[in-house]
């Protein structure tokens, strides 16, 4: 936003610029008319994503939406990356964008930058039903090599290829003003002015790079007010990440989003998303996710959080994001020092973590087969003296591994001297606590709940469909765009392993604690056993923690329904989906049997 000139009153800077229509979609070209209150005032606009200045075309006439006002920047040439990631697409789709401002006839600006970004249907700007954000940036913020955020520039080290450039550097300094909108397909949204900073870990290095967007009083909204989420009730924000599609591994951009929906059926704290197209400056950026950012904002908005009484921990050897590390320290020392299985012990540790939270973020890490964890990506809270909490965040190395190449359990259980992806410091929380009886034969029934319902094949399979249908008429764009993925049949191809990862995932990761955790079989009693709603409901009590196979026979001796399943020491209520037509069957699960009735399903 152009800063207003001292020595003008007040009134004066305050002239507006007003476009006939607002922006948004639309199928067909129009004329736009713009115009002032001030009758003396000069408008002057860009359609490059400029700030207009006095030295910009002056508004003088009707403005007829066609490609004549498409940028004439080609900022997709400008090199973003390291010469083996660039790649220069051959063309790409394009909005309109105008963004205008009122000058006096000395060239001195008198009133803020209006800017309205244009997708029509008949120009084939098309994002296929997904919603649409337009960032207009100056190019020199952008592109500048000293200081510009998009590029290599003067903070580029070819011996670090990986990890240095302009891109990397962090903090206030390298957020650049912007404008941002959003559109629903109805053209609903937002339009205002905010900051932009770039984000990401190695992904900062490639082409297409992931953006924070920061809402503040100085460019004059403090909050992006808009429902954005259908999944939480929250309509206001302070930032926002702008996650790339390019971040997801193997070429799929798709994981994250498959997981966040996934978690949010688990006790644990998890971020809001949702896909996108973007268009930087007016050019076509790709399929993005608009996602919330897990930071102090994310906790106060949620939790109603005190940001003075907020601790946010991003290593488990004690990096701190916000706040302080003292406390979090402390607790780590204390347990590696410990003996968890101490009932007293134990007692301490559960009173400074929330226990259900802790197993649930440990469950849904082993079960989505992290690659990039626990050595990275562990993002955990407190307020004031409370217990601890985890947040998940970015699953982009999650659902598609072979179960024949990597073990989950064991990365979760690491005691070696490696350092990624996994650690012994990065396991001690969770190695400490299975050594305690109570605590492991909670994990084990949480597990065994979750496995046979909310992350049982049934209830992840909508979760892939949906965001397989939202994104595929949009890949070959993204595809043309950036050379990732390679094509849309390739994409097409490697979603099918994420599918196949969640059909074969419960009896793959079952498989992997039970080979590490189990003893078979031993004394097992069944105390009640019945049948309802396609779901087997039975209460077995075990000697110690062990496997079970459960096996339902009818009166002639033929299996009809078969699962194995974990149980804790104690009594386990297990819940097992089959579908058993009327009559009288056997549950067997190891030596013990009961008979039960099905009648009227």
């Amino acid at each position: 936003m152009v800063a207003a000139i001292s020595w003008l009153p007040l009134a004066l800077y305050s002239q507006v610029v007003t476009f006939s229509e607002p922006g948004g979609f639309y199928k067909e070209s129009f004329t736009l008319t713009l115009s002032c209150s001030n009758p003396d005032a000069i408008i002057h606009f860009t359609t490059n994503g400029n700030t207009p200045t006095a030295a910009d075309p002056t508004y003088d006439a009707p403005l007829i939406l066609n490609e004549s006002l498409y940028s004439p920047s080609h900022i997709y040439t400008i090199q973003s990356s390291p010469d083996d990631l660039w790649y220069v697409p051959k063309n790409i789709k394009r909005c309109i964008v105008i963004r205008a401002a009122a000058f006096t006839s000395q060239g001195e600006p008198i009133g803020a930058v209006t800017t309205n970004s244009y997708f029509i249907g008949a120009l084939g700007c098309d994002t296929h039903g997904l919603p649409v954000m337009s960032l207009c940036v100056d190019s020199l913020d952008l592109f500048d090599f000293e200081t510009g955020i998009y590029v290599p520039g003067a903070h580029y080290d070819p011996d670090n290829h990986d990890f240095s450039g302009n891109y990397y550097q962090e903090g206030r300094e390298w957020e650049r003003p912007c404008n941002v909108e959003f559109y629903e397909t109805d053209n609903n949204g937002i339009n205002q002015a905010a900051g932009v900073r770039t984000q990401g870990v190695s992904t900062r290095r490639f082409p297409q790079k992931g953006l924070k967007i920061y809402a503040r009083d100085e460019y004059g909204n403090k909050r992006f007010k808009y429902k954005f989420f259908k999944d939480i009730d929250l309509a206001s924000f302070k930032h926002l990440k702008i996650k790339s599609f390019q971040g997801g591994w193997i070429g799929l951009g798709c994981q994250d989003y498959i997981c966040g929906l996934m978690a949010r059926n688990l006790d644990l704290d998890c971020l809001a998303s949702r896909p996108m197209v973007l268009f930087l400056n007016g050019e076509y950026w790709g399929v993005y996710f608009l996602q919330e950012k897990p930071d102090e904002r994310y906790l106060e908005d949620h939790f109603d959080a005190d940001l003075d009484r907020i601790n946010i921990i991003s290593t488990w050897g004690g990096g701190y994001e916000y706040g302080s590390a003292t406390s979090f320290r402390a607790l780590r020392d204390w347990i590696e020092t410990h003996d968890l299985a101490s009932d007293e012990n134990y007692t301490y540790v559960a009173q400074q973590i929330d226990i259900s939270n802790f197993i649930d973020y440990q469950i849904f890490e082993i079960f989505s087969a992290n690659l990039d964890w626990p050595a990275n990506n562990m993002r955990c809270w407190q307020e004031g003296d409370g217990p601890w909490r985890w947040i998940f965040y970015d699953g982009d190395a999650c659902v598609f591994r072979p179960q024949n190449q990597f073990d989950a359990f064991a990365n979760a259980t690491y005691t070696g001297d490696g350092y990624y992806p996994t650690s012994a410091e990065a396991t001690l929380f969770f190695r400490k606590l299975m050594e305690n009886e109570t605590f492991k034969t909670r994990f084990i029934r949480r597990f065994n709940q979750l496995m046979r319902t909310s992350l049982s094949y049934n209830e992840t399979k909508p979760y892939y469909d949906e965001i397989y249908h939202l994104i595929e008429n949009e890949i070959r764009h993204q595809s043309e765009r950036f050379g990732n993925p390679e094509s849309l049949s390739t994409w097409k191809q490697k979603m099918k392993r994420i599918d196949k990862f969640l059909e074969g995932r419960v009896a793959d990761v079952n498989a992997d604690i039970f080979s590490q955790l189990i003893v078979e079989n031993q004394d097992i009693d069944i105390n009640e056993v019945y049948y309802t709603q396609q779901v087997l409901h039975t209460l077995i009590e075990a000697e110690q923690i062990t496997k079970a196979d459960l096996l339902v026979f009818d009166l002639l001796g033929r299996q009809v329904a078969h699962a194995s399943v974990l149980l804790g020491a104690g009594p386990n209520n297990v819940e097992l989906p089959a579908k058993i037509n009327d009559g009288i069957f056997i549950l067997k699960a190891g030596d013990a049997t009961k008979r039960f009735a099905v009648i009227g399903e």
